[in-house]
């Protein structure tokens, strides 16, 4: 069978149908809870259009799967879709909308991860590697749609995208950030981390963002460049974790702890249904 024909035929499998209950594409069973809440109040039309849009997301992604970024486009979501061209503009007003619709659905998965990870029981440093961790898991579960979160910065995208889903956006963003801001401030209340005067707090989110973001990036895309295939995939990201959280100061240091074993814990104790999800 073609992928083309697959994609028609799109339906969801007993895999896929786990994972939307458990989690990650869509939030897990707090991101379905927090949907049917903001169905609440919403007309039946208000609600079918909700799903439908849902559904052309999903259709969305299965068309990235197969196609790729460039194999995007409306006009072949409207020929895979059971909807006809006016209803898809009613929902997308191009190409870089749609695109910005699926970073929406990556950065809100993020988001409902992270704060899954930061019920980990553990110290302050433990809890931002748990977090490390629930990026890393989201990266290997849907890197498609992990690769949205950069695409849509692309030039010419936001200017595309639709003024209330660039709003949506831009929410999101500045959520991330502040999650990322309040992790280093606990750590600075419970003195484990002291922040040279030289720095801020918003530097080393985005030094901490950053090497998380490049590591995961080019442990899924660039495997295979030397600089890569070298290193145990295994705990590429951990190790990079410490380089920078140790050079940080934050405390306990790596010689001082076994974060491996912490690792392994968020897997066991937060993560172990999701995992079972990555083939």
């Amino acid at each position: 069978m073609s992928k083309e024909h697959e994609l028609s035929q799109h339906v969801m499998t007993e895999q896929e149908a786990t994972r939307s209950s458990n989690g990650c594409s869509h939030g897990g069973f707090k991101g379905l809870l927090d949907k049917s809440l903001a169905k609440m109040g919403l007309s039946k039309s208000e609600q079918k259009k909700l799903d439908r849009e849902e559904e052309l997301v999903d259709l969305a992604v299965a068309i990235l799967n197969v196609h790729g970024f460039a194999g995007l486009s409306l006009e072949k979501l409207t020929a895979e879709s059971r909807y006809s061209k006016g209803t898809i503009y009613n929902h997308f007003s191009s190409k870089e909308d749609c695109l910005s619709a699926l970073c929406i659905r990556a950065i809100s998965s993020i988001l409902d991860l992270f704060r899954r990870a930061l019920a980990f029981d553990g110290c302050s440093r433990e809890k931002a590697v748990a977090v490390h961790y629930s990026y890393q898991l989201y990266a290997r579960l849907e890197p498609t749609l992990f690769m949205t979160v950069l695409s849509s910065k692309a030039p010419g995208v936001r200017e595309k995208t639709s003024f209330e889903r660039q709003k949506i956006i831009d929410e999101l963003e500045f959520e991330v950030n502040n999650f990322s801001d309040a992790m280093f401030r606990n750590a600075v209340a419970d003195g484990s981390l002291k922040i040279p005067a030289h720095l801020t707090i918003e530097t080393l989110t985005f030094s901490n963002w950053a090497m998380s973001f490049g590591t995961n990036i080019l442990a899924t895309s660039a495997a295979e460049a030397k600089a890569v295939n070298r290193l145990d995939p295994n705990t590429i990201l951990l190790q990079n974790i410490g380089i920078v959280l140790d050079g940080m100061n934050w405390q306990p240091l790596s010689k001082d702890w076994d974060y491996q074993k912490t690792w392994q814990r968020v897997e066991r104790e937060i993560f172990a249904d999701d995992i079972k999800l990555i083939g």
